[in-house]
């Protein structure tokens, strides 16, 4: 059942839930479609089941990333965050599958999917929040929920750029991004 979950996280991620297909799993892991039938009940159960670990362990990436770098710089942390996202992206299957059926969500599937997806973003904002109101280095402008606000709004954004177009133009536009949101967000 692991190599079937292996194999479909792999499928659904780079190719998205219409166009993965149980005997492509079945093929990458060298079995018979059948066999998946035995751990399975359909496509949209393994589906469910591997997007739900992916959205768990997801989870605990962020609280892994927010707990190292809680000695850090504010602006260190948030920015940071968004170039750790970019760094692993190509290789993170977990978080490629979740970005990926997050703006593509299959229709038949839509409510456990946004479910999840919620319980995720919302995750990740607690702890933006968290961390922005625990900040005493700098003084904000604006309300900790505000400036959380805005900063899921430019990760988001972020987020999408590298669904649509991959990390090529990411950094020049997170870099013009960020300047105008760290200056907007600290008072001088």
């Amino acid at each position: 059942m692991i190599r079937e979950k292996t194999a479909g996280l792999h499928q659904f991620a780079r190719k998205g839930y219409d166009a993965a297909s149980l005997q492509l799993i079945a093929d990458e892991v060298g079995i018979k479609k059948q066999s998946i039938y035995n751990h399975f009940k359909s496509k949209d159960d393994l589906f469910l089941d591997i997007f739900s670990d992916a959205v768990k362990q997801e989870i605990l990436e962020l609280d892994r990333y927010f707990h190292e770098q809680s000695e850090q710089p504010l602006e260190a942390v948030l920015r940071g965050l968004i170039a750790e996202f970019k760094d692993r992206y190509g290789s993170a299957m977990n978080l490629r599958l979740i970005l990926y059926v997050g703006f593509l969500i299959p229709s038949n599937l839509e409510a456990q999917i946004q479910a999840m997806v919620i319980r995720y973003v919302q995750h990740k904002t607690n702890l933006v929040c968290e961390r922005i109101a625990a900040e005493t280095s700098v003084k904000l402008r604006v309300p900790a929920r505000s400036a959380a606000t805005a900063y899921m709004n430019l990760i988001e954004g972020m987020l999408v750029e590298l669904v649509y177009n991959g990390t090529a133009d990411f950094d020049p536009r997170l870099e013009s991004s960020w300047d105008i949101y760290w200056h907007g967000l600290i008072q001088n």
